[in-house]
């Protein structure tokens, strides 16, 4: 799998084709009145999404007669107006439940009550790789390929989102590095394994994951730490009973469960998963077995006035990577872990809260070595860890039916502990070209440690046809090495339903991301913490409801930094296994940058079987440097298009996901004599790729099998993407080797499920 990552020479999985059959045999209708919420998951097995919650539906819900002749949705339809409910379409076949409103004579308008889920500039939630206002079912997900194992690689169908190999995307311009990741409302710090290498795949199992919601920007206050984005992440649960999973790919297997005891008020939640990358030995002889599992787990305790819940999550990753013939080689070692306990208090039906306290600790090692004759040699060796204690509290006030307040606030300590050696030499034709020291080598040691604080409020209110929310959040931080740091940042968003179809929004806010202890740059032994990076995020823009469940949308955005953080880039070699060792390793510095562009969207239902989504943007980043020069960064896309269509069946479901930008800024080199241009002054070819997905689901009476084939870049494309520089065998003089993106990768998954309960 990794072997993929590295260039024309990387290795490729082998093609795999999807066995499809046909089984028969529906569960038998029961005879007698059955549960609202079995007729609900029976709806969801069938491959219709259902949203409810439990206090709306709570267990004891029945529908008044046994309606066994009626069809399930139409059984499920008339059990619900049993009890003044009804299914609201929000797309084909996916509904929410909500309270029946019987017709109303005219009116004079009066104020509206706040709706639970409001609308806020660049708020997207997973919906078929369309963004929408609304927090939708984790199936969604199952639709767009490249997801089975890594379920965060779906967030690349969303405008505004650029992406390569690596887990981890660029939204919006920013660096990847300023995207907060929370799951089940816990912030966690680089969730992903193959840290150092691309940070390849998300650590979360998609099996334990409800749905995903992602901020592009104009987020509302409670949500701190970073300045680019958010990606939320929720956890499923289950009313009553139990559902197990067992599945195994050419990337990973695991197992997972998520139920609720029936004698006591105990939720659970858990998921065990490894790669099979090195079982299964689809890496080239020479470059190792990269392993790498993850665990996850959560125990929810029911009281009276709300839940206690207790969580953990655990990383482990062992690599040894390698190349042969240029010798490029790496060892890495990394451990996360990470414990939660959260309390959720329902004081009253206005005042509720959720506290939590979380403790996090990490172990990261790397070795090195790095030879290319007649071009570079190096060794390095690293040890990067810290551990932190985070206490949050999180309020909600309805004061009103038309106003209500968050506020909240959190600390947390955190202490690194940084260990890093470096030895490069070039040669003198390469060192002069890149302007760098024949020799070079660094030593650094540090223990830095940071008190952190952070409060926020905000009140939104709804009229009837506008809605504003005004927050304002302040963070602080005391370095033991650099005193004190404060940032301020106010933000507003603001919604008018010009119709009953068509939104109006906008947003406008301050956004601050003070440096993490963890984060300091080893690379040039950093003594003290940067400044926090400062951006202003200005957005508007307009959705429309259609008929059918389907919707357009534009988004108009700005993104300002003045204050920038510094960051490493590498001018023509991107995909390094040792980039700290390469000659085209550069520290960029910018005094401000800016990030703006253009993204529409679209998502129409075309029937009860096929859906189909689009987004186009035009979008600039750059980087302002001294004497007024104005650089590209390297994931800047003038023009992007991505463009999906899904089919879904009872048993089956196909999907695509094809798309296409202009090619990432490149540095241009040129050769005999070595010489290199202007930094991003050119480009790469346009890219292209063609995903495909397709499942098949055998159901039992308690219980299924699906079989899914995920395949990436299908064509087999051959996008260029970096440079690398080889002496010649019988002679001193470089030569370039272009490499490439992904190749073809074929991904296929067996899933076994058997559940009990509705």
């Amino acid at each position: 799998m990794i072997r993929n990552f590295r260039g024309p020479e990387l290795s490729r999985f082998l093609a795999l084709i999807l066995l499809a059959g046909a089984a028969h045999g529906a569960d038998p209708a029961g005879s007698s009145a059955q549960t609202v919420v079995a007729l609900l998951q029976a709806l969801k097995r069938s491959g219709v999404d259902v949203i409810y919650s439990s206090e709306q539906v709570p267990g004891s819900l029945s529908e008044a007669q046994p309606r066994t002749g009626l069809p399930p949705l139409e059984r499920a339809r008339s059990a619900l107006a049993d009890h003044s409910l009804e299914l609201r379409a929000l797309s084909a076949r996916r509904y929410v439940v909500v309270v029946a409103v019987p017709p109303q004579p005219a009116a004079v308008p009066v104020e509206e009550s706040l709706e639970e889920v409001s609308v806020y500039a660049s708020r997207y939630a997973m919906a078929g790789g369309l963004g929408e206002p609304q927090r939708l079912s984790g199936t969604d997900l199952e639709t767009i390929p490249g997801s089975h194992d890594d379920a965060i690689h779906a967030v690349r169908s969303l405008p505004g989102v650029a992406s390569n190999a690596s887990g981890r995307p660029y939204i919006r311009g920013s660096l990847s590095d300023d995207i907060l990741v929370r799951y089940d409302g816990i912030t966690l710090l680089d969730p992903f394994h193959l840290k150092n290498f691309q940070s390849l795949i998300s650590a979360i199992d998609p099996a334990v994951i409800e749905s995903i919601e992602v901020f592009s920007g104009g987020f509302p206050v409670q949500y701190g730490l970073r300045s680019g984005g958010v990606i939320d992440i929720t956890a499923p649960s289950i009313d009553s009973g139990y559902e197990h999973r067992a599945s195994f790919s050419l990337i990973s297997a695991g197992v997972s469960s998520v139920g609720q005891a029936d004698s006591l008020p105990l939720e659970w939640l858990g998921s065990l998963r490894r790669s099979t990358l090195d079982l299964l030995d689809p890496v080239e002889d020479g470059f190792g077995k990269p392993q790498f599992s993850d665990s996850l787990g959560r125990l929810r305790w029911s009281t009276e006035k709300g839940a206690w819940t207790l969580g953990w999550l655990l990383l482990d990753d062992q690599l040894d990577l390698g190349a042969n013939d240029d010798e490029e080689s790496a060892n890495a070692r990394y451990r996360d872990e990470y414990v939660w306990l959260a309390r959720q208090h329902d004081f009253s039906p206005a005042l509720s809260s959720r506290s939590s306290i979380v403790l996090a600790s990490a172990e990261r090692t790397r070795d090195g070595e790095l030879r290319r004759p007649g071009v570079a040699t190096g060794s390095l060796e690293e040890s990067r860890a810290f551990s932190g204690l985070d206490i949050t509290s999180d309020w909600t006030w309805r004061s009103s039916d038309t106003s209500a307040y968050t506020f909240g606030g959190a600390v947390s300590t955190t202490r690194a502990r940084h260990r890093y050696t470096r030895s490069s030499q070039f040669s003198p034709e390469v060192a002069a070209a890149f302007g760098r020291e024949v020799s070079e080598f660094v030593d650094y040691r540090s223990d830095p440690e940071v008190l952190s604080a952070s409060l926020y409020a905000a009140n939104r209110r709804r009229w009837s046809h506008f809605e504003a929310e005004l927050g304002l959040r302040v963070d602080a931080q005391h370095y033991d090495r650099d005193g004190n740091h404060t940032q301020v940042s106010p933000r507003v968003n603001l919604r008018y339903d010009w119709t009953d179809g068509l939104r109006l929004y906008a947003s406008v806010g301050r956004f601050t991301q003070a440096q993490h202890v963890e984060e300091w740059r080893v690379e040039e032994a950093q003594q003290q913490p940067d400044a926090a990076q400062v951006s202003i995020h200005s957005i508007f823009g307009a959705q429309y409801e259609l008929a059918g469940g389907g919707q357009v949308g534009a988004e108009v955005y700005s993104k300002r930094w003045t204050t920038s953080a510094s960051y490493y880039d590498n001018l023509v070699d991107s995909f390094s296994l040792l980039p700290d060792l390469t000659p085209d390793r550069v520290r960029l510095a910018p005094n401000h940058s800016e990030a703006s562009g253009i993204e529409l969207r679209a998502k129409l239902p075309f029937g009860d079987r096929f859906t189909g989504w689009g987004t186009l943007s035009w979008a600039r980043v750059a980087d302002d440097f001294r004497g007024g020069r104005d650089v590209l960064r390297s994931w800047d896309q003038p023009l992007s298009l991505t463009a999906g269509l899904s089919w879904t069946h009872s048993r089956a479901t196909v999907s695509a996901l094809g798309g296409w930008h202009r090619g990432w800024p490149r540095t241009p080199v040129s050769f005999d004599p070595l010489t290199v241009g202007a930094r991003n002054s050119d480009r790469w070819g346009d890219f292209y790729s063609l995903d495909l997905r397709g499942s098949w689901t055998w159901r039992f009476s308690s219980a299924d099998f699906s079989i899914v084939l995920d395949v990436t870049n299908s064509t087999n494309r051959a996008n260029e993407c970096c440079l690398r520089f080889e002496a010649g065998a019988t002679s001193p003089t470089l030569a370039p080797e272009a490499g490439h993106w992904l190749p073809t990768i074929a991904n296929l998954g067996f899933t076994y499920r058997w559940r009990a309960g509705p």
